[in-house]
Parts: structure tokens; C-alpha cells; sequence
């Protein structure tokens, strides 16, 4: 997952082969018109930096990262003692933090940027209007926007963010105030859920109602039975 990480360079000490520039900075994102709110209306600037590539295209998509964050959270709790001596050549390792925690929490700190603090929603990506050309991550310097708030989003953020602080918690030391503000991030989530039980993210329903249309990867999803037992256990 390092190979993945936005906003960042990978450096040739780290990287090899694969250095290469640091890509996105997202640091200057727009909302879009589908998301937008009394508090944050189309066209505000947020940061989201930070987080992994999904895959070929260079958009960041919490559903999809939500499912890699739960594994590899409990893949440190099930097996604490191997990850604890795992040295993957990162650059925080040494750094009194499992290797495997640091990167996960490169990707938890952009989840957590993707919540709006106003009313405990997430957005479901942040993404180019459409993909990126088979060009370098950063080439392309079209603009960048978060879309509308979803139930699947906001319930994946709302488990990955409580077992973040359950495993968190116990490196206050080393990562102050980080449990806590998952812990605080995990609550108004499932608070916005519950008011917005059933708000599924419906890509062509967006684009027949809001300009730019968005072309990215979709990833609709109309059940929430499994993001609700997921979130509530």
C-alpha cells in the first residue's frame, strides 16, 4: 500500500524502481454540487490529502479503502506479536508504531479529512470529474472534488474509525489525541446514519442533476444490511 500513497514522493530508498513524484497534493478540492450544503456550498476548497490510489486511477474512494482498512486493522489484532517485529521499509518505520499501523494510518488520516465536521456525513470519493489519462499520477492537473455524502461511505468510516481507536488507544504516547478524534469521527457517523438510514450513491441520478458530470468509478450500492452490522458491532 505504500506504492499507493498520494501526495506524496516515493523516494528511491523506499521505493527502488517505483520512485516517482509525489502525484495529487489535494490539498485545494472542491465541493461538488452533490454534495454541497448550507455549511459548505458548491465550490468551497477543502484538504483531503494524503490516503492511497484506488487502483489504475489515481481517485480515492473511502467504500473501497474501507474494506482494506478493516482487514488490515484486524490482521494486526489477530496477530499483534508478528506485525510488531515486521519491518517493511517505510518512512516511519522505527518509530515505536507497528509498520503495518503507519500505513494504515496514512490512509486513516485522509478518512478522516473526508467527514464534514458540520454534520458527521461522508463523502463518498475525491476524484477527478473524469479518469486520468495512462499518464504518472500528477501529470494532469484537472480540478479535484469530494461527491455527494453516502450511507455506505459513512457507516464504512464509522467501523474502520472505532477500530481504529480501539487499537490506536493503546499508542497515545506515540499518537496523541489520534484515538481520540477517531472515536469522536466514529460517533457523528453513525449519528448522520441514522438520521440518513438509506442515501445510496447513485452516479447517473448525481449526473442528471449536476454539472461537471463524474465518470469515475461508481461502486453503487442499494443494501446497507452488511455496512450496518459492520458499523454497530
Amino acid at each position: 500500500f505504500y506504492y499507493q500513497r498520494v501526495s506524496m514522493p516515493l523516494e528511491e530508498k523506499y521505493a527502488g524502481k517505483w520512485r516517482r513524484s509525489s502525484g495529487h497534493p489535494d490539498t485545494a478540492v472542491l465541493i461538488h454540487p452533490s454534495a454541497a450544503s448550507l455549511s459548505r456550498p458548491a465550490g468551497t476548497v477543502i484538504s483531503t490529502p494524503g490516503g492511497w490510489y484506488d487502483a489504475g486511477d489515481y481517485n480515492k474512494y473511502i467504500v473501497n479503502s474501507g474494506i482494506t482498512m478493516g482487514t488490515l486493522l484486524s490482521a494486526y489484532e489477530d496477530f499483534p506479536d508478528y506485525f510488531k517485529n515486521l519491518k517493511t521499509n517505510i518512512p516511519e518505520s522505527g518509530d515505536n508504531v507497528p509498520d503495518i499501523l503507519n500505513e494504515v494510518i496514512y490512509n486513516l488520516r485522509w478518512m478522516l479529512s473526508m467527514q464534514d465536521p458540520n454534520d458527521g456525513g461522508v463523502y463518498n470519493k475525491c476524484t477527478n470529474a473524469a479518469f486520468d489519462g495512462m499518464v504518472m499520477p500528477g501529470v494532469t492537473q484537472l480540478p479535484r472534488y469530494v461527491v455527494q455524502k453516502g450511507t455506505a461511505a459513512t457507516l464504512d468510516f464509522a467501523a474502520v474509525t472505532s477500530q481504529a481507536y480501539r487499537i490506536l488507544k493503546l499508542f497515545k504516547k506515540q499518537l496523541p489525541g489520534l484515538a481520540d478524534s477517531c472515536l469522536t469521527a466514529s460517533k457523528k457517523a453513525w449519528q448522520w446514519s441514522l438520521a440518513h438510514p438509506a442515501m445510496v450513491y447513485d452516479q447517473n441520478e448525481i449526473n442528471e442533476k449536476f454539472a461537471p458530470k463524474i465518470t469515475t468509478g461508481g461502486y453503487g450500492d442499494r443494501h446497507f444490511s452488511d455496512e450496518w452490522l459492520w458499523a454497530a458491532a
